[in-house]
């Protein structure tokens, strides 16, 4: 608390400035409330009574809201109370001091003012700041003369929830992984969803989520009271005797529905001795008057209370709500369409959806009802998730956007929703044992009674069921789990249920996939599908099957992306697109619309013009918001194998530039040419042993980067330690040249440049290892493992090396191919085979050009962060020169050029874009002169280098975006 002598300084000062504006103040009265005797800090009592308590500090927020409710605004009614308010004082003002300091203080450090009002009157809780005489300001206005309306301060409401939730989290500190699986519906959601197993089990954060759940109850249901008293009575504080006896007012509510929310009791599992803390919370969230605020506001509330450092862990991933936006508004055309999100998450799709609904109906003339919101969330608007945690905040986001109408239900589903069909229906509520077929443990088998019990209800009744049936709009943001993280079992599975897709299937197929098959099982024809996916969706090999499905089954009418952040949803690693398809044969003509949004829509008002205005674009489109870029359908239709090369530039007209370039019939892909051999360290390496001698100490970038070059002595190499004094001499011939790694390497012939790997056992061997290796593994070491490193290093060596794994933006990347005179290998390079000497030189010259730079952003290797990976299956959309199709003169011309450049040190890529280098622009001259049979200017060149660059360091800024 604050020191006394500064409370009664600081109180006696704002009495000071009370009485100035005519506010009659009194100092620490007592007060005779139902409650008993009190003594508020300020007693105002002019048109009305208001208490001011004066003794907090900033981070006490939760108990000056509690106090100011319990002991004041709690007898509103008896005791004529108007308002309340409780001053939260800076942190410099914490500690002791002298009263003149307190007094020059208070009028130059900013405090913080709470006002709360009672539930019938209309001002809203909220927060103000300023100093003492600003605060006086206000205080004045409000008990002279008070505002109709307050606008609410939904972050210290937020805030306010977080910290109320930590107190129910210290009430749950006594229960074990066990008690969690019951509040979660059984293990499966732990092992089979989470991948925590038996010993793994969160429990901290177990407790932190059960915690949110309950706060979303007590929150939930104190809205109901407020606006159905009559059916919902208010939770009465002072005869709540155990924290169970919640649940005599969550049976209420159960008893009509609701189960979504109300279904897991958390209440009982609270110790008696703990009630306090809970009455405490019961009457801080009394104090925030949540009930007041716009169904809008309200709902943004419900959906961003939980910190989303504890929702990841439990696989609750939001769409952004301007995202959403836009997605409905691009997708719904009828106020009556059925709209289903497999994948619900927080259900900030659906309430889009709602709010889009609602548009429409109100656009046609009708007066938006208690019976529409009813029809709306009852019966036309479907969720489902198979997380409980996701789920009940997708119930509460989705009912109160019209808190005033009371529903009997929301049509939100806890599921598996990959095994859903048509036709089915489903309780609204079963525990996870029961929804995850194909992913139940063995228990299953052992009990299969348990399998059957299904529901979970704290009434015992039966929970309604859901009819499933075919919608007009399919709106999701799937999970994004990559195959990898799948089980074998669960992948079975899921082929098997999709068994009727097999032509669209791939083996490794990210999860999201089977829910866009899922989103086709459901949508009906001329229906639409709205999606959140990644940008990888548009051209990775395993993804093509999805796109041969729309392409088959669907008019694709928008794909979005932004420059402008990362994603359209929460942690994600690599680029998001929204799609909006029509699930129909597409006409003749038939448009795709490729928009980049140079920004997101700060509003919903903005996301809402913007997708009106795509709507009504026809032709190449560009302003300050939006860039668009319109290609015929049958485009897309007649090649699947890569539709992000529509916009994997930000620059669409750059698109258009490169597609000119590439066009050439000088070109081909470079599969067609030359065999890509992958060479990874792990070919080379033993245990923490590999077989690099660093041919440059500078180039030491790892830890197990032991050994560099310190001399050649004759036909003997001498290898010295990174750290120690300490040499040791290895034989050139049990040595080849190869690439430790390709950063910082900064000519183009390696030849004499290149690092040297061991490929012959030779006596001092053990000397280099035994500074990575156990002894056991030093004793294992032997000549079978140097001779693998020798056959794998024959095998893949080419004249020609390709960066495998990239980052443009990094000081360290200089080139992106090496050539050498001797084949060799370089570890995250492609080596290239089947190129003569020349041949190699040339391709050497194109790989580094700046027309291949872009040519690399324009097949997307840049979609999974900073790091970008060119995969084997791009090498066959990757174009090269064809050897045999440039002239006897145009290869000499271009031979001479690789000797010009060949031994060059180049700086950074982004430097030589940024400065224009000669050696660049002596390469890309030759390339644009061959391919466009022109002369270019360094002007010509300066500006492609500066639209190549803000590519780049577009992409390196969205990668790095939190």
């Amino acid at each position: 608390m604050i020191p006394k002598p500064t409370e009664d300084t600081i109180t006696s000062l704002l009495v000071k400035e009370l009485e100035r504006r005519n506010v009659k103040s009194q100092m620490f009265p007592t007060i005779k409330t139902p409650g008993g005797l009190r003594k508020p800090d300020i007693w105002c009592c002019n048109a009305g009574v208001y208490p001011v308590e004066a003794k907090f500090r900033e981070a006490d927020l939760i108990n000056a809201i509690e106090k100011v409710q319990n002991e004041y605004l709690k007898w509103y009614d008896v005791l004529g109370i108007k308002g309340g308010f409780a001053i939260l004082y800076p942190k410099e003002l914490s500690t002791p001091l002298r009263p003149d300091v307190v007094s020059e203080l208070a009028y130059k450090l900013k405090f913080k003012l709470i006002a709360m009002f009672p539930p019938k009157d209309k001002r809203n809780f909220t927060v103000y700041e300023g100093t003492l005489p600003e605060i006086a300001d206000i205080l004045a206005e409000h008990i002279l003369t008070p505002p109709e309306y307050v606008e609410p301060s939904p972050e210290y409401i937020i805030e306010a929830l977080r910290k109320a939730a930590m107190y129910i989290t210290t009430t749950l500190k006594y229960l074990s992984g066990k008690d969690f699986e019951a509040i979660f519906h059984g293990k499966d959601v732990f092992e089979s969803i989470l991948q925590y197993g038996e010993r793994k089990r969160p429990v901290e954060a177990l407790r932190l989520a059960s915690a949110y759940l309950l706060i979303n109850q007590l929150l939930f249901y104190h809205v109901l009271s407020r606006h159905s008293p009559d059916r919902f009575p208010e939770i009465d504080t002072d005869k709540i005797k155990r924290p169970s006896d919640l649940n005599d007012y969550f049976k209420i509510v159960l008893g009509v529905n609701y189960r979504t929310i109300f279904s897991y009791d958390v209440a009982s599992l609270i110790p008696p001795g703990f009630t306090e803390q809970v009455k405490f919370v019961i009457n801080v969230i009394k104090g925030l008057a949540p009930e007041k605020i716009g169904g809008d506001l309200l709902g943004t509330i419900f959906h961003d209370l939980v910190p989303f450092d504890e929702r990841k862990k439990f696989a609750a991933f939001y769409t952004n709500v301007l995202a959403a936006e836009l997605l409905a508004w691009l997708s719904i055309e009828d106020a009556e369409a059925k709209v289903a999100d497999f994948a619900v998450g927080s259900g900030g799709l659906l309430v889009a959806a709602y709010r889009r609904k609602r548009h429409l109906l109100e656009q046609e003339g009708g007066t938006f009802t208690q019976k529409d919101h009813a029809r709306f969330v009852e019966e036309e608007l479907l969720g489902v998730d198979v997380m409980p945690f996701a789920a009940n905040v997708a119930a509460c986001h989705l009912a109160l956007q019209s808190p005033e109408y009371f529903t009997n239900k929301v049509n939100i589903a806890i599921w598996d929703s990959t095994e859903l069909q048509p036709g089915e229906a489903i309780p609204s509520i079963a525990a996870l044992r029961f929804v995850m077929k194909g992913q139940t443990g063995i228990e299953a088998f052992i009990k299969p009674e348990e399998k059957k019990k299904g529901v979970v209800s704290l009434t015992g009744a039966p929970p309604e069921e859901i009819k499933l049936d075919t919608y007009d709009v399919v709106i999701m943001n799937p999970p994004f789990t990559r195959q990898e993280r799948m089980s074998k079992d669960y992948k079975q599975v899921l082929n098997e249920r999709f068994k009727d897709y097999r032509g669209y299937l791939h083996g490794q197929m990210g999860y999201f996939g089977y829910f866009v098959l899922l989103a086709d099982k459901f949508l009906k024809d001329n229906g639409r599908v709205a999606l959140v996916l990644p940008a990888t969706a548009l051209h990775v090999r395993s993804s093509e099957g999805i796109r041969k499905l729309w392409a088959e089954k669907y008019h694709v009418e928008y794909i979005i992306t932004t420059w402008h952040r990362l994603a359209f949803s929460e942690s994600v690693a690599f680029r998001e697109i929204l799609l909006v398809a029509k699930k129909c044969k597409p006409p003749p003509d038939a448009k795709t619309k490729i928009c980049i949004l140079k920004k997101l829509p700060d509003t919903l008002k903005k996301a809402r013009q913007i997708a009106e205005k795509l709507k009504q674009i026809n032709q190449d489109y560009e302003d300050e918001e939006i860039s668009v870029k319109i290609y015929s359908y049958s485009r897309l239709m007649e090649d699947t194998t890569d539709w992000n090369k529509f916009l994997s530039l930000s620059d669409l007209k750059l698109i258009d530039f490169l597609e000119r370039i590439l066009s050439s019939d000088k070109l081909t892909p470079l599969s067609s040419i030359a065999e890509a051999q992958e060479c990874d360290l792990r070919h080379y390496k033993f245990k923490d042993f590999h077989g690099f001698i660093l041919s440059d100490a500078k180039r030491i970038q790892r830890k197990t980067d032991i050994w560099f070059l310190d001399r050649i002595k004759g036909d003997i190499l001498v290898a010295r330690h990174r750290k120690l004094i300490h040499s040791v001499e290895i034989p050139l011939q049990c040595l080849g040249r190869a690439l430790r790694r390709f950063s910082y390497v900064n000519t183009i012939d390696v030849t004499d440049s290149a690092d040297y790997l061991i490929l012959s056992w030779f006596e001092k061997i053990k000397e280099l290892a035994r500074y990575t290796l156990m002894t056991s593994d030093l004793n294992a070491l032997n000549k079978d493992t140097i001779n693998g490193w020798k056959e794998k290093f024959e095998r893949k060596k080419g004249h020609l090396l390709l960066a495998r794994r990239l980052y443009l933006s990094s000081p360290g990347t200089c080139l992106l191919a090496f050539y050498s005179e001797e084949p060799t290998i370089g570890i995250d390079l492609w080596s290239l085979h089947d190129l003569n000497p020349e041949d190699a030189k040339i391709l050497a010259l194109w790989l580094n050009s700046s027309i291949n730079i872009l040519q690399l952003l324009y097949l997307g290797v840049a979609c999974e962060g900073p790091w970008m990976k060119l995969h084997d299956y791009m090498l066959k959309r990757l174009l090269v020169p064809n050897p045999q199709q440039l002239t006897k003169e145009e290869r000499k011309y271009l031979l001479n050029t690789f000797e010009k450049v060949k031994k060059k040190p180049f700086p950074s890529i982004t430097t030589q874009l940024r400065e224009a280098i000669k050696t660049r622009k002596i390469i890309d001259k030759a390339w644009f002169k061959i391919l466009c049979q022109k002369e270019i200017t360094d002007d010509f060149l300066k500006e492609f280098y500066a639209s190549i660059l803000t590519e780049i360091e577009i992409i390196d800024k969205l990668m790095r975006t939190p």
